[in-house]
């Protein structure tokens, strides 16, 4: 097991929250679809905040982990992925499919069109991808790209990518960073669109891949908190 995972169970299940001052650089930053947790102090203050509950881990790629919570009945999804420094963690990404009631800060609505100049061209065949990603996970990004941004469903096909672009029919996504391990190949993303209302919605997204099987993870009540959120009155700002 690995030492994000031994932390995660650590942390979750068993409230050593004292293990985050040799885990995390004092100035680490957690993101998840709706902001930002910055500094450890922070960070240790959510870790309280949540309470503790059993956790189990269900892949461990080193730098990301897949890890379920919640009683059978009602169980949902996690992933975390970090980047360290020295040894210490500096930045997180946490990815939830928690089926909860949450609250997005209010936002400027969006200004002229939506997505100026998006749609005249298709989106090709091969992704644009950072210089660091995995080359042994390029061909399967490259059918993600086509299914997702394309509109390929046949060569991808899931309920949760169905919802998403019938609610935001402008969806891009963009594939953001991989791992690749033991068979097993995990994909970080984001995803920006609008609603038909114009409402602009950013997501976060994490699919784990083994064979034929996919697990993806995405906050839909991150989304559902994005699109009636309040809106800054330009008129009223000076």
């Amino acid at each position: 097991m690995s030492a994000l995972a031994e932390l995660e169970r650590s942390l979750r299940q068993d409230g050593a929250y004292d293990q985050l001052a040799a885990s995390h650089s004092h100035r680490a930053v957690r993101e998840d679809s709706l902001g930002f947790v910055v500094g450890r102090d922070a960070l240790t203050a959510d870790w309280v905040a949540s309470g503790t509950q059993p956790v189990t881990i269900t892949a461990d790629l080193g730098e990301m982990i897949a890890f379920a919570l919640g009683p059978p009945e009602d169980r949902w999804h996690a992933h975390r992925w970090i980047k360290r420094e020295d040894d210490r963690i500096t930045s997180e990404i946490l990815v939830e499919n928690q089926d909860r009631e949450r609250i997005a800060p209010a936002a400027f609505p969006p200004l002229g069109e939506l997505r100026a100049g998006m749609g005249q061209f298709s989106a090709g065949d091969a992704a644009i991808l950072p210089p660091d990603f995995p080359p042994e996970a390029r061909a399967l990004a490259d059918r993600l790209h086509r299914a997702w941004n394309g509109r390929a469903f046949d060569e991808y096909r899931a309920d949760w990518l169905t919802a998403l672009v019938t609610a935001l029919p402008d969806a891009t996504f963009y594939l953001e960073h991989a791992i690749v391990r033991d068979g097993q190949t995990a994909i970080l993303w984001r995803v920006h669109g609008h609603t038909p209302e114009g409402q602009r919605i950013r997501l976060i997204g994490s699919s784990l891949f083994a064979g034929s099987d996919d697990e993806t993870v995405v906050d839909l009540a991150a989304m559902r908190a994005q699109s009636t959120r309040d809106l800054i009155d330009y008129s009223q700002t000076g």
